[in-house]
């Protein structure tokens, strides 16, 4: 999915179902996405992605420049497999 901000707009903390989580940076002008359970954060240079286990908490703080940003989200989601790794019976 593709989110757009702009000034005072912000991204509570969450996490995501899931495997993985990514996010590509469009145009992000070095606004934070900042991971809660690591306490780091990362500027997210336009052009680059970061990927992290989908159930760690992040968010994003208020946006103060007058630009808009834009990202794009994604999850990787197991399908057809069972909790213990082993393939699922069609």
């Amino acid at each position: 999915w593709t989110n757009f901000a702009y000034q005072g707009d912000d991204n509570p903390t969450h996490n995501h179902a899931g495997f993985l989580s990514g996010v590509i940076y469009y145009k992000n002008h070095t606004h934070p996405t900042l991971f809660d359970d690591y306490r780091v954060g990362y500027e997210g240079k336009d052009g680059t992605m970061v990927m992290f286990p989908a159930s760690v908490l992040h968010h994003v703080e208020p946006q103060h420049q007058n630009k808009e940003r834009i990202t794009l989200a994604f999850n990787i989601v197991e399908t057809g497999v069972k909790s213990n790794g082993m393939p699922q019976e069609s």
